[in-house]
């Protein structure tokens, strides 16, 4: 059996909040429970592993908080794989992650590591382990280098490792991180602050098919055992948390799966945030999620003029209104993420999108447009940003996004500075106040 350290690097989004690693801790729940001596070093929150012996070394480039939304930018998981590795120079090194999954020979390259392993991070992380006490020693760990598949070897592009059953997972080792110091956006007297805070990942995956969004856990929608989601929050409440994350893309899409969920969060004492899109908060009785104790809600907003911009998001000006407001008279406090860049967007463009923002009854988060593998929109125009051919290494795609914006017809860096003055600009809730 192995001696293996999940390892999860810094990054710049710390300075807001040190959100729970839950695809790292349930890796090490199942990799634990069959039979392997593990441990997880989160570089966010401790300069020294925890354990002096190792010969596994697994790096996340992106936890699950992040990979939906993840950085092009590999220096950060690049400096915790040199840190460790300066611990335990004779470890074998594993990264996992999107980074991995996408562009397996570049990020190996990046990172200096041994092996990718492509596919969930929960899931890769432990099939890849299997694979390596079988034997494995292929640069990229995927089902198509498997030993069980090597009789049968797949033509084409490695095909990821497929998801664990999410019935079958064990346990996540909340034991093995110190819950209680995990932070995220709480509601506190109406306000959004910085404050414990767990997270939870009932069901994972989403139907819809926006072209710009990353979805590290595919396109079908893949629900917990409900006892399961109630026991991890129970673990996290006895481990100090009475605050919850949702990580669901889409909280509320199945109402009958919710529906049950909500009803079995009444009287626990919890309050929770979670994400949605528009659309779902109008088909629901979103005073049913008050009950059970939503506090927030965050929706994909993106731009007043979403859907004209050809990323198959039809969701109108007037439904994300009307979403804001039935989550603000039920007693949620509405968030929105706001996008800038868009292709075609005539709200960025015009600058319409900053008045949108400002007079909207919710606060917002902002980010620019990324163009990253793993999205259609990516596929469609990395190309044309990359001289015409598609880009091989991280390097080139770093070029593509920064060439995309370069060509915008707006400064969006400037329209970026201009959203940030808002008074309902998250990061001026949530900042850290200088001592």
């Amino acid at each position: 059996m192995s001696r293996i350290c999940l390892v999860i690097p810094s990054n710049p989004f710390d300075q807001y909040f040190v959100q729970l690693p839950l695809d790292a801790v349930t890796a090490a729940g199942h990799l634990r429970a069959e039979g392997h001596t593990v441990a997880v070093w989160d570089q966010r929150l401790r300069d020294t592993p925890p354990g002096d012996a190792f010969d596994l070394l697994i790096v996340f480039s992106a936890i699950a908080d992040r990979a939906q939304c993840y950085p092009l930018e590999l220096a950060p998981v690049r400096t915790a794989v040199d840190r460790a590795k300066a611990l335990f120079p004779t470890a074998r090194t594993v990264a996992v992650g999107p980074h991995g999954t996408h562009l397996p020979l570049s990020t190996r390259a990046e990172l200096g590591v041994d092996h990718v392993a492509l596919g969930e991070t929960d899931s890769a992380a432990v099939a890849a382990v299997r694979d390596l006490a079988a034997g494995a020693d292929a640069p990229v760990l995927s089902d198509s280098a498997s030993p069980r598949n090597l009789l049968a070897p797949a033509a084409g592009a490695p095909r990821p490792y497929p998801n664990l059953p999410l019935e079958e997972l064990a346990f996540p080792a909340y034991d093995l991180v110190p819950t209680a110091r995990y932070t995220a956006e709480v509601i506190s007297g109406g306000l959004p602050l910085p404050g414990p805070c767990g997270m939870v990942l009932a069901s994972r995956g989403c139907t819809y098919g926006c072209t710009f969004c990353h979805l590290p856990f595919g396109t079908r929608m893949r629900s917990q055992p409900l006892d399961r989601v109630v026991a991890e929050i129970d673990a996290q409440q006895a481990a100090g948390l009475d605050f919850v994350f949702f990580l669901d893309y889409v909280f509320g899409i199945n109402k009958s799966f919710y529906g049950d969920l909500c009803r079995r969060l009444r009287g626990r004492g919890l309050g929770w945030v979670g994400q949605t899109r528009a659309e779902v908060v109008l088909k629901n009785d979103v005073r049913e999620w008050a009950a059970a104790g939503c506090q927030g809600m965050w929706l994909g907003a993106e731009s007043p003029a979403i859907a004209q911009t050809g990323v198959h998001k039809r969701v109108s000006e007037e439904q994300i209104e009307q979403a804001i407001l039935k989550l603000r008279d039920a007693g949620i406090t509405p968030f929105a993420f706001v996008l800038l860049g868009l292709p075609d967007d005539e709200a960025c463009v015009s600058g319409r999108l900053v008045d949108w923002a400002a007079k909207m009854p919710a606060w917002f988060g902002i980010n620019q447009l990324y163009l990253r593998p793993g999205t259609t929109l990516y596929d469609r125009l990395a190309a044309d940003y990359n001289d015409g051919a598609r880009p091989t290494t991280w390097e080139q795609v770093r070029e593509v996004t920064r060439r995309y914006r370069e060509s915008y017809p707006v400064d969006l860096d400037r329209q970026q500075q201009r959203l940030t003055e808002l008074p309902n600009y998250l990061g001026n809730s949530i900042a850290p106040v200088a001592g």
